[in-house]
């Protein structure tokens, strides 16, 4: 961790020192160009005037193509909103240029901005969870923080937002790299229970590279990122572009493979001690790839045809929104299985250091263990007490305990009444058989109602009652 902060601050520091250097060049070169400066300022009139005189007279041609210059030597927007133009209003090529350079607000820009914001905060949800693996919360919500970041860029360049706030330009791009590792790492923690090394500090590199390249962009003015993107500037309007692409796909595709290796490897595993986890697992998958397949048809197969290119942008687009969608309901449902339990402190492991039972064994005990869970419910037993699941597990009870402590991060009844919560808030969720709360507690294993209120609190911060009047509102 210590070693990542070094990395950010250095960053940080490089992109300080760009940014006052350019700033300092800008001063030292500004009476050199002072002439040419005012020659453009000369040209640029010139270019309005015609514009303005052509398009009162109704000629079309002359009026667009001057007005096209005055824009890319002044950007200067406001312009296509002059009443000359009343004239030649239906023009296609003054209607082409209001698409290029004017707000446009639609449907879909709304439909993006809503989801990016829903996903700042299902980030900021998930890393305020208690009692849930700290590391898992902190790398899907990075995950969807990322998607809902470029998704809200997204909104701004679609809309034309971007040629007015010129320092939004490519403000998501430097994330190009990052899905596949994060995603790979999530994917690494749920299913093994992986401790980070400071060695997998290099899965950065790419990113870090990306930042070190783009800081003499990051660090232009207003003024000449908004050149740039109106493809007059000292760069390309889109700089870099096909070596971002190829990374970003490389990436993608490295990436996707040893995640999906993972997947595999767990559903063997899992398929019938924790189906809903392999059910969430898969679907994020499904819904990342159709992300990263689409990416790749964008880039390289439908770029040059622009119905297909909107297609295949469109499509991206909806993929991230899914997906943020998708986390932030499981998020809210069932976060047990998004991330997972707390994982045993260190003093827990202590307090176990002479124990008998090998790490192989306690992890078969805890497959099993999940199994009687999940499968058989043995939690609805009202009277179910450490030594009967003991006995099930053809173990000790300390074993037991053992297993319980440092998988679950539980004791064992905090780890019954977790069960026993989370299929009581599936019944109030659904009670298609119209059970009243009394009902469900002793479906779950309850004796009384008073203690099924005490550990439906804690679990959810709600009463029953509660619960049910937020799932019908």
């Amino acid at each position: 961790m210590q070693v990542l902060k070094n990395i950010l601050r250095t960053v940080f520091l490089l992109l300080f020192f760009f940014s006052i250097s350019s700033f300092t060049t800008s001063d030292i070169v500004l009476n050199d160009t002072q002439v040419s400066t005012d020659s453009q300022t000369t040209q640029a009139a010139i270019y309005k005037n015609e514009s303005l005189e052509c398009a009162r007279i109704g000629e079309a041609g002359p009026a667009v193509e001057n007005l096209r210059n005055y824009i890319l030597a002044t950007g200067d927007f406001e312009i296509l909103n002059n009443s000359a133009f009343e004239y030649i209003y239906a023009d296609a090529g003054f209607i082409e240029l209001k698409e290029k350079y004017q707000v446009k607000l639609g449907m879909s820009s709304f439909f993006y901005l809503y989801v990016g914001l829903i996903g700042f905060f299902i980030a900021i949800v998930l890393n305020l969870r208690r009692r849930t693996d700290r590391v898992a919360n902190g790398l899907i919500g990075l995950f969807v923080l990322m998607h809902s970041f470029f998704l809200i860029h997204t909104t701004l360049f679609i809309s034309n937002f971007t040629l007015n706030y010129p320092h939004t330009q490519n403000m998501s791009t430097f994330l190009s790299f990052m899905y596949g590792p994060v995603l790979y790492f999530y994917f690494k923690r749920i299913t093994e229970n992986y401790k980070f090394k400071k060695s997998d500090l290099v899965h950065l590199l790419p990113t870090l590279g990306f930042i070190i390249v783009f800081i003499p962009i990051y660090t232009l003015s207003a003024e000449e990122k908004l050149k740039v993107m109106l493809g007059v500037g000292q760069y390309e309007t889109h700089p870099y572009i096909e070596y971002i692409t190829s990374i970003k796909i490389a990436s993608l595709l490295v990436y996707g493979y040893f995640t999906y290796k993972l997947y595999r490897k767990n559903a063997k595993k899992a398929a019938k001690t924790s189906p809903k986890k392999v059910r969430l697992q898969r679907t994020i998958m499904i819904i990342h790839t159709v992300y990263a397949v689409s990416y790749i048809l964008y880039a390289y197969i439908f770029i040059q045809n622009e119905n297909f290119k909107d297609a295949a942008s469109s499509i991206q687009f909806v993929a991230m929104s899914f997906l943020v969608l998708y986390v932030g309901y499981i998020a809210y449902a069932n976060p047990q299985v998004l991330v997972g339990t707390v994982q045993a402190v260190k003093k827990k492991i202590v307090k176990y250091k002479n124990s008998g039972l090998t790490p192989s064994f306690s992890s078969e005990l805890k497959e099993e263990l999940v199994r009687l869970l999940e499968v058989e419910k043995v939690y609805r037993q009202n009277s179910i007490k450490l030594e009967t699941i003991a006995e099930r597990l053809g173990t000790t009870r300390h074993n037991a305990s053992q297993v319980i402590n440092e998988h679950f991060g539980l004791n064992f009844f905090e780890l019954i009444n977790k069960y026993r919560v989370e299929e009581a808030m599936e019944l109030l969720r659904s009670n298609s058989e119209n059970l009243n709360i009394i009902d469900i507690a002793y479906e779950v294993g309850y004796n009384n109602k008073v203690t099924f209120n005490k550990s439906f609190k804690r679990f959810s911060n709600l009463t029953p009652s509660q619960f049910m009047k937020l799932e019908r509102a």
